[in-house]
Parts: C-alpha cells; structure tokens; sequence
C-alpha cells in the first residue's frame, strides 16, 4: 500500500492534501469558466473505512460470472479483486455509486496495479449497473497495461450487452506500477473525452471519441482479466473517487480546465 511523504498520521495529511485542491480548484475553475460548477455527484476518498455509507457503492460482479471477488477498504483506499473463474477464464470485478447521469465527469485515483502482465482497470460513465451475467451497458476509460505488445494502451470503451467491449479509440501509453495515476472520463452529449494525469507529474494521455449508444446512467470503477491469455487475477486500488456534473452550457470545458487544476497529488515516499 502507498504511503505518503508528508510525516503527519497518514488521516491527516490526506484531510490536508484534499483541502488544499478545494482551495486551489473552485478559484481556478471560476478562473476559468466565468462562473462556479454545480456539485450534484458524489466524492469517496474511503476515509471513513467502509464503502457502505457518505456515498453507499454497489458492488458489481455478475459481468462474466466470475466469483469470489472481494471489496476492501483500508488505510484510506480501495482495494479490488477478483479471480479469473468466470466465462472463457474471465475475471470482473466492479462498483458503482450514485445516481443516473447523462453529461458527467468521472475521476479516480489509481494507487496499486500489476504491469505489463496485469488485468485492466479504469472509470465508467453512463453505466447500467444491471448485475445479472453478459448485461452490463455503458462507456469505460481504462488502462489494460498487457495491449500493444505489453507497452500498454489506454482505451475509451463502449460496453455492450453480450460480454462485448468495443474499443473506441485507444492509444499508446506505457504507465509505471511505481506511480500513481488520475484518470478522467468526461462526458458531454455524445462526446466522450478520456484523460490521465501523473500525479506529481504531468498529462499523460489525451483522447476524444463521438458516440451516441448510451444517453446516461451510473458511475463507478471496474476492472478485469483473464487466465486465457496468461494474466493474473484483477486486483488494483483507488482513492478520491469524484463524479461531477457542470453546469448546462459549460460542456466539455468543465474536463478540459480540470485536467489541469486537478493535478494535486498524492506522492510515494521513496
């Protein structure tokens, strides 16, 4: 598990790093729209121990039908597993938080992940939630650190009924399990607009797709791997989950300006 560089209790300097990018963000959002952003979503920096309460999330598993999958939240962030026992050696796991959004900006930290052979993991958008097997619907952005030959690819996703991910634009990225990562999925009527920032570093990837399948739904985090090509079992962590919602007209602006102003960090110590 990660730990910080400042020497305060591990609770106090993530109360003071979470304060200080509400400090830094709502100036420079004003900075940049004209005007504040509407909060309507939900936030879980997993201080509180639990994923139950200050949001309740879903777990969500029945994908691919695997099983034994596990959901733990401890030292303030949230640890996904899941083994590869489902269809065609598949492993899934994910969970989802909130209400049905339509134009929506998705962000999570990405603290713990297995690289080049490891399963992929990633944000969704405009989920259906449905937990029944092969009915899972909506839009990822994800890493799957095995394509491109291991170098890595950062991909936006359309999830389809039927076990079925279709790959709507993908690029070359090449990201380092000794670091940590933000990704980003903004959503904005049939834009879909995917980005990842180093933490303590700077953008890493940029990319934009137009798709009109799904028109809203939940949030959430997911992941998933397979035995059939030589990949260990899903099992990644994440913190400072946050889905917003702009104001109508700020569009997709709103991801743009905040791609930069949300790059305060969680560090590793050395």
């Amino acid at each position: 598990m990660n730990t910080t560089s400042f020497s305060l209790p591990a609770n106090t300097a993530k109360n003071r790093r979470m304060a200080m990018r509400v400090l830094l963000t709502l100036p420079a959002l004003t900075l940049l729209l004209g005007s504040p952003m509407e909060v309507r979503g939900q936030m879980d920096d997993f201080s509180d121990g639990n994923d139950t309460a200050n949001p309740s999330w879903t777990h969500n598993f029945g994908y691919v039908g695997s099983t034994g999958q596990s959901w733990t939240v401890a030292d303030g962030a949230y640890r996904l597993q899941a083994p590869n026992n489902g269809l065609q050696g598949y492993g899934y796991v994910g969970s989802f938080v909130g209400l049905s959004y339509s134009d929506v900006r998705v962000s999570a930290d990405f603290l713990s992940f297995s690289a080049p052979l490891g399963g992929a993991f990633g944000i969704g958008a405009r989920l259906n939630s449905d937990n029944s097997l092969a009915n899972l619907n909506g839009y990822g952005y994800a890493y799957e650190p095995f394509a491109a030959n291991g170098l890595g690819e950062m991909v936006l996703y359309r999830i389809n009924n039927g076990v079925d991910l279709d790959d709507l634009n993908s690029v070359q990225v090449t990201l380092d399990p000794g670091k940590d990562y933000r990704f980003i999925l903004d959503i904005s009527g049939t834009t879909l607009r995917g980005s990842v920032l180093e933490l303590g570093g700077g953008l890493v990837a940029d990319q934009t797709v137009v798709d009109s399948t799904y028109a809203s739904g939940v949030s959430g985090v997911f992941g998933y791997s397979s035995s059939a090509v030589g990949l260990p079992a899903s099992d990644f962590t994440v913190d400072n989950f946050v889905v917003t919602v702009p104001e109508p007209g700020a569009g997709l602006l709103f991801g743009a300006g905040a791609a930069v102003v949300f790059a305060a960090c969680r560090r590793r110590s050395k």
